[in-house]
């Protein structure tokens, strides 16, 4: 199993680094052309589309206490290397009445992570695919917003289910040119940024 993973991470990151392209600049670094055409705009929808599913990927595994140690600190740090810096994360819970706090995304991880203090049993799934809006250009770049549907469970060690729930999120992305530090040129790379909560509904109460 944990070679199986490790090998997913190596995978996404070959395909996602395929997926950027390569910017013109002058002598100076300055962009020359920051427009791009509408085919290279849908590609970078589903690139995001395919970002989305990977950070829900890690989520699963930070979140499942059957994964071993090694493989779920591998998952924080490649969700963290998604986003941009100081990205925070929004969640939601319903007890009589619904309650959002908001984390550095670095602290929510880490809280994920230690759910198994919590609960026996953490289960974090995904129903529905990520849907991503269309690119607004900014003066530096472009940005959309995509929405995911997520699905918690936490169970006591009698097994059954504590607490649960549904939420809606919704997640920044910026489309810019950075500086690639692996091909040390500027290419149009994809970062995910805040994540917002939309709506939660309650399946059950927290016991």
């Amino acid at each position: 199993m944990k070679t199986y993973i490790l090998l997913v991470f190596s995978l996404l990151g070959i395909a996602m680094s395929s997926h950027a392209q390569p910017t013109q600049v002058d002598k100076n670094l300055v962009v020359e052309d920051d427009l791009l055409t509408e085919e290279k705009l849908r590609d970078f929808q589903t690139l995001t589309q395919q970002k989305v599913t990977e950070f829900q990927r890690y989520l699963a595994i930070i979140s499942d206490p059957t994964q071993s140690d090694e493989v779920r600190e591998l998952a924080i740090e490649n969700a963290e290397k998604l986003f941009l810096p100081g990205a925070a994360m929004q969640v939601g819970t319903v007890k009589k009445q619904t309650l959002i706090q908001e984390y550095p995304l670095s602290i929510y991880l880490r809280r994920l992570k230690n759910l198994e203090k919590k609960y026996f049993d953490v289960s974090i799934t995904f129903y529905d695919l990520a849907m991503v809006g269309d690119w607004e250009k900014t003066q530096t770049g472009y940005v959309t917003t995509a929405t995911y549907f997520q699905h918690f469970k936490g169970k006591g060690k009698d097994g059954k289910i504590a607490y649960e729930d549904k939420t809606i999120k919704h997640l920044d992305v910026d489309l810019r040119n950075r500086r690639d530090p692996f091909y040390e040129e500027h290419r149009w790379t994809v970062l995910l940024g805040n994540i917002r909560v939309a709506e939660v509904q309650p399946k059950k109460s927290a016991l």
